[in-house]
């Protein structure tokens, strides 16, 4: 293929986005009337005498009485396997200066959509200029797979313009066809990006996570074990799956990982109602049970409304408790707590807790139950208890110690983790 051939072809992909984006817009302006989607078209230039020749333009037009647009998008598609240089960006500008009659900055709205990333001299430019950026997203292997409805909540909370555009880096958690950046904004579809510069503001997106108290994860976790008939010992994940919102879930266990999912410990598609457990060289069973309890916790708490997917990794496993003010992270924290709680049930852990500290000859001195620091007797009548705690429930050490110190029984100071 081609250098012609290959720019070409991007800028099809290109277009075929934006055409599905605009197919599907549904606002005052009529997309078949007032909207016009043009490849390789040409405009006059006064300035040249002669025609200049854009990629793609997008002619919007807001009043069906008024025969001329009133903005006039015209795209720029590089499709680079290096970054796109300070050179290319000035081409596309001058080729808009000269169009633009000193109008540019009202009527006109440039955007480069590339395929890798932009030398730094050229963002900064594209910045200062009011230059769109648009960067085509390959979305295989992706952690989270975002919503329609909330994928403008979850990239304000965190992308940064330059980390993409310069540095192309790839969120996990980011899932449209494209990254696309304007006058520092992040919009999820062209429909948005239009709606913004017609000043036509988008219908409302929720921007909030429903919020579980741990009381209230705990309660949910007692209802289901109840309904399952949870009496001791560890909890059986296949009567969990039985539990009747959880019916309809289809468990597929030893997945062989394709490339992308070699790290990936266990998913759940929440359309198709599908969960996969993938299979690793290093077979562990306390970990596979946390993974399926995460996946299925998920689907108890309703996360289908905010994700289409979810993942989870082997090193997620290390930060169980981790919480900052981020959609993902929040719907990460509540599917974590719920799965401790369905996999060590406070009121056993109580008295199982109770059982092994009174056999093992101890009694509470001052405020806690257990207190771990560096000291070696501290340490070892900690990892004892724990470790019997975790055979007891099959979960990991770090599950029951962090149950432990949620319920005040154990007080950790030391920089290690038992």
């Amino acid at each position: 293929m081609n250098t012609t051939e290959k720019g070409d072809k991007f800028e099809d992909k290109v277009l075929t986005l934006l055409m599905k984006e605009i197919e599907d817009f549904n606002t005052f302006i009529n997309p078949k009337n007032h909207i016009k989607v043009f490849k390789k078209k040409k405009y006059y230039s006064r300035f040249r005498k002669g025609d200049i020749e854009f990629d793609i333009a997008i002619e919007v037009y807001q009043d069906k009485e008024i025969l001329n647009y009133s903005f006039l998008i015209l795209i720029e598609c590089k499709d680079y396997k290096g970054p796109v240089g300070i050179d290319q960006l000035n081409k596309f500008l001058q080729d808009v200066r000269d169009l633009s009659e000193d109008n540019f900055s009202y009527s006109l709205k440039p955007i480069m959509a590339i395929s890798s990333t932009l030398a730094k001299s050229a963002f900064n430019v594209a910045l200062e200029r009011g230059v769109g950026l648009i960067k085509i997203n390959e979305s295989d292997g992706l952690k989270w797979v975002l919503n329609r409805s909330f994928e403008k909540y979850g990239i304000n909370q965190a992308l940064s313009s330059e980390s993409i555009f310069v540095e192309g880096d790839q969120p996990n958690y980011y899932n449209s066809s494209w990254f696309f950046n304007s006058h520092d904004e992040w919009f999820s579809s062209a429909k948005d990006y239009i709606r913004y510069i017609t000043g036509n503001k988008s219908v409302g997106l929720k921007s909030q996570v429903k919020y579980f108290a741990k009381d209230s994860l705990e309660d949910i976790a007692r209802g289901i074990l109840t309904n399952v008939k949870y009496s001791d010992g560890a909890v059986s994940l296949p009567d969990l799956l039985s539990h009747k919102s959880l019916s309809s879930v289809k468990l597929y266990k030893e997945v062989i990982p394709s490339p992308h999912e070699q790290n990936l410990l266990g998913s759940v598609d929440f359309k198709s109602k599908e969960i996969f457990m993938y299979k690793k060289e290093i077979e562990d069973e306390k970990r596979d049970r946390f993974t399926l309890a995460h996946e299925i916790s998920h689907i108890l708490l309703g996360h289908g409304q905010y994700l289409n997917k979810d993942s989870l990794e082997e090193n997620d496993l290390s930060d169980l408790e981790i919480l900052d003010n981020s959609m993902i992270a929040k719907l990460e924290f509540q599917a974590n707590y719920l799965a401790s709680c369905l996999l060590v049930p406070k009121d056993q852990l109580a008295k199982i807790f109770s059982k092994i500290y009174s056999e093992s000859g101890l009694v509470r001195r001052g405020e806690f139950w257990i207190y771990l620091d560096n000291q070696p007797e501290n340490k070892m009548i900690a990892n004892n208890i724990v470790s019997k705690l975790a055979r007891y429930f099959n979960v990991s050490k770090s599950v029951i110690k962090i149950r432990l110190i949620g319920f005040g029984l154990l007080h950790d100071e030391s920089k290690e983790v038992t």
